[in-house]
């Protein structure tokens, strides 16, 4: 049982790289079918052998491993050795570069200074020559000044108010100061003047212009004037026309209502119709007519009823008319009688002539 125990715990062996040889294959094919027992020792003996060739590869290992760490430590010196040289190039190179930086600087400085030094030489020297050149006019103008002088010593000598030259000098200032302000107090009156005569010409222009456009508005408006009194004229000639129509046409009306109220009087006394008394003309017209065609119709039937009486009537002579209206009807004949309502036509037409 424990051998069954050891071999069920046991798994199957772990071989190592390079694996067991040939022979140990063979051996553990041809122990499939011996006993458990024979079965365990022979895996134990692999097992050992195992180990031994595990322990052989470690030592083999630890051995290389050795070695390669003595190369490593060989490789790191040397690459030490190479860093070191590699910085010491280096600085080498940057005290070379820093060195050549400083000579070009250094170079550069001394061009620099030395024509700086030539400009201010060249300068230096044509301000000599400049001041050489002064002094030589300054000399020339002593000696044109020394008569100068000489004059003003002269003028001293025959002058009591003045003692020194500084006054004479000092006079003189103050003389051309005055002059010269006398002159600036001209010159800006001048341009005064000149701005108060440019001033007053511009003024003059400005009014001229404005006399002459009001010269013209008056010329346009008394045209205006004429034209409007043309035709005040020629209004009042047709108004004067139209009063002297209307008065006419007054005095017409006038005469035409008179002469219908003369007839409406004469009507009225004359009709046995009681008519109102009316006031207006075209009412007054409408009432003579009205009597006007009664009575026209009643002379036509007075007259057909003397036919009828007297046939022979041509021989006894014409009966006179009650009312002498004959003469009015004309001789045409007798006439058709008016109708009341054609005769009120009548009338109120001639009522509005």
């Amino acid at each position: 049982m424990e051998l069954a125990a050891l071999e069920e715990d046991e798994g199957p062996l772990i071989v190592p790289q390079g694996g067991l040889t040939n022979k140990t294959t063979q051996k553990t094919l041809v122990l499939e079918h011996v006993a458990p027992a024979t079965r365990l020792l022979e895996k134990r003996r692999q097992m050992f052998e195992v180990q031994e060739e595990l322990e052989a590869q470690k030592t083999e290992f630890a051995r290389k491993e050795e070695v390669f760490k003595r190369r490593e430590e060989g490789l790191k010196k040397k690459d030490a050795e190479l860093q070191d040289a590699l910085v010491r190039f280096s600085k080498f190179l940057q005290e070379n570069n820093s060195k050549r930086t400083r000579a070009e600087k250094k170079a550069a400085d001394e061009v620099k200074s030395r024509l700086q030094k030539e400009a201010e030489i060249e300068k230096l020297a044509g301000l000599v020559e400049e001041l050489q050149k002064e002094k030589g006019r300054t000399c020339r103008i002593v000696e044109q000044n020394m008569a100068y002088h000489k004059y003003l010593e002269a003028v001293l000598d025959t002058a009591d108010e003045y003692h020194e030259i500084n006054d004479l000098l000092m006079r003189h200032a103050t003389l051309e100061a005055t002059n010269s302000d006398l002159k600036q107090q001209a010159r800006v009156a001048t341009e005064e003047t000149e701005s108060l005569r440019a001033e007053l010409q511009a003024y003059s222009k400005s009014k001229t212009n404005e006399i002459l456009n009001f010269n013209n508005e008056i010329s346009r408006l008394k045209k205006d004037l004429e034209a409007q009194e043309k035709e005040t004229a020629g209004l009042r000639a047709r108004m004067d026309y139209a009063l002297q129509n209307e008065s006419a046409k007054t005095l017409e009306h006038g005469q035409v209502c008179m002469a219908t109220e003369n007839l409406f009087a004469r009507c009225i006394q004359r009709s046995k119709v009681n008519h109102p008394p009316f006031t207006s003309p075209v009412e007054q017209l409408s009432v003579i007519g009205d009597f006007m065609t009664d009575l026209v119709y009643t002379i036509k039937q007075f007259r057909a009823g003397q036919g009828k009486k007297e046939p022979t009537g041509g021989k006894e002579g014409k009966s006179p008319s009650p009312t002498g209206l004959e003469k009015k009807e004309g001789h045409g004949g007798e006439k058709a009688p008016r109708t009341e309502g054609a005769g009120r036509k009548e009338t109120a037409a001639a009522g509005a002539g």
